[in-house]
């Protein structure tokens, strides 16, 4: 397969490795390059994060939770400059459309959203977002969006960072709602939105990326020189590190960096009651953007 120049950017801008590394990394791998970020892991020549690949994007991520906490959304809404997307017009169309999912519109895509009707002017999405972009100069469009529901003792909470550039919408099984409660919700959302972890436990870790960073451990050991047989201890302890770096319950608390997170959790029981993590959704701006960047130029 012919290793192209947009190919070797596109893993430079994932990577931040060199350029002949990355043009090595991808005839190693064939051109795959997934297959070519785990190899510049493998051989130290990169550190690659479970969400790298960001580039400048502009625009905000709004969310909004229903009255009764049982249902919410978040969504990104992207624009060209910083300028427009300080506008409150355009703003103010983010912000609708989170609450339009908080009411109940039922969309299975983008294309099913800009149909929903605002629920300010009673115009469908699609125009109220060509009027601005007419308005502004500035293509602006809906990128991606999430909505969680609660049953029972769950409930919704989200969690704007400030610049709305970061957001966090979080569903929680509480054994009572009550001040202390809400609060620990608070900052279990604040702790998504620094730590940004992968998953709420173990178990959750998704088959295929456990298997991938298996993989890497063990070929990151065998690169170091180490003898075949602690090669497996070696890949377990750097197992270890993934955990605790990216389920959110083994995360360090950012309060308190000499607990985890469940350490923290069971110390605050008894005033909060039992708080079961059941998911949450992270948007940050522009996020794994490169890939579509490259294909665009």
């Amino acid at each position: 397969m012919e290793i192209t120049a947009k190919m070797v950017k596109e893993l430079r801008d994932k990577t931040n490795a060199g350029m002949m590394d990355c043009k090595k990394a991808l005839v190693e791998s064939g051109g795959d390059m997934e297959k070519a970020r785990d190899w510049l892991r493998e051989h130290g020549l990169a550190t690659v994060n479970k969400r790298s690949g960001r580039v400048a994007r502009e625009g905000l991520v709004a969310t909004a939770v229903s009255e009764d906490a049982k249902r919410g959304a978040i969504v990104e809404f992207n624009t060209e400059t910083d300028f427009v997307a300080k506008l409150e017009s355009f703003r103010g169309i983010a912000w609708n459309i989170a609450t339009a999912l908080s009411r109940g519109a039922a969309c299975a895509d983008v294309d099913a959203l800009l149909k929903v009707s605002c629920p300010v002017s009673g115009r469908v999405f699609s125009e109220v977002i060509n009027e601005n972009t007419a308005t502004t100069g500035e293509k602006s469009e809906i990128r991606r969006f999430a909505v969680m529901e609660a049953e029972g003792d769950a409930f919704v909470h989200a969690y704007n960072h400030a610049g709305d550039k970061l957001s966090v919408l979080l569903l929680v099984e509480a054994e009572k709602r009550c001040p202390a409660a809400d609060e620990a919700v608070h900052t279990l959302a604040m702790q998504i939105a620094a730590q940004n972890p992968l998953a709420v436990a173990r178990e959750d870790v998704p088959a295929e990326v456990l298997e991938r960073e298996k993989k890497v451990a063990l070929e990151t050991a065998r690169q170091s020189g180490k003898e075949e047989k602690y090669l497996d201890k070696i890949a377990q302890g750097q197992l270890a590190k993934f955990y605790k770096e990216c389920v959110l319950l083994e995360q360090l608390y950012i309060r308190d960096d000499k607990i985890t997170v469940k350490n923290w959790l069971d110390s605050i029981k008894s005033d909060t009651g039992r708080l079961d993590v059941k998911a949450f959704v992270r948007y940050q701006l522009a996020e794994e953007l490169a890939s579509e960047k490259a294909a665009d130029d």
